[in-house]
């Protein structure tokens, strides 16, 4: 059943998240042709991997230890289907499965297009790069404050601070590296959001709790 719920959650999110792209294309360019690749959903001609494995080394160096701090100290909550199926059945097949559904296409997929691959650009052609890029990383980084439970002033600037950042980057490694390409973000995205659930059930939740 939490499968079941994970993946209809999934779907509906990445349909909403899909959408507003998808209703702004039309009114826009009055057609349908060509929407995947105006939002981004192609591939460059040449993978930036270089700029793909700085970014994401550089994230794991400069969050794991701020994240450790917001989970011990409570100040940042972790519910969610994925914690749920770990609760009830441990590191089985079907927690794996929660995990990877709300890792890749919940929460990775369903950001990379409506932040980066819709929102980023539409401010970088109204604002310019620089601006665009920052403003869309800050909404996306003010978004994530939902995640805490207690919203006292240093726990808002670490999860904006480093959310926002990885936004930042992520929309600099479409825009310079990419050629408009939001698939290499969604992997770097993907990765850690993966990584991030196995680091707080493994460390991180209380003893039993499985």
């Amino acid at each position: 059943m939490i499968l079941l719920n994970q993946i209809t959650s999934a779907v509906l999110q990445l349909l909403i998240f899909s959408g507003v792209p998808f209703v702004w294309y039309i009114l826009t360019q009055k057609r349908i042709k060509g929407f995947f690749k105006w939002l981004g959903i192609s591939t460059a001609a040449a993978p930036p991997l270089n700029a793909m494995f700085c970014i994401f080394a550089g994230f794991l160096a400069a969050l794991f230890l701020p994240y450790m701090w917001l989970y011990r100290s409570g100040n940042l909550n972790y519910q969610g289907f994925t914690v749920d199926a770990f609760r009830q059945t441990g590191w089985s097949i079907e927690t794996s499965a929660v995990i990877l559904i709300w890792a890749i296409v919940q929460t990775s997929l369903s950001e990379e297009i409506l932040f980066r691959g819709f929102l980023c650009k539409r401010l970088c052609h109204k604002f310019g790069e620089k601006t665009g890029n920052a403003v869309q990383a800050l909404i996306f980084g003010m978004v994530h404050i939902t995640a805490l439970p207690d919203k006292n002033i240093p726990a808002l600037c670490v999860i904006v601070l480093l959310t926002g950042g990885i936004g930042y980057a992520l929309g600099w490694l479409s825009l310079q590296k990419a050629q408009g390409s939001i698939l290499y973000g969604w992997a770097i995205h993907a990765a850690v959001n993966i990584l991030s659930p196995i680091m707080v059930f493994t460390f991180l939740l209380p003893k039993g709790t499985a």
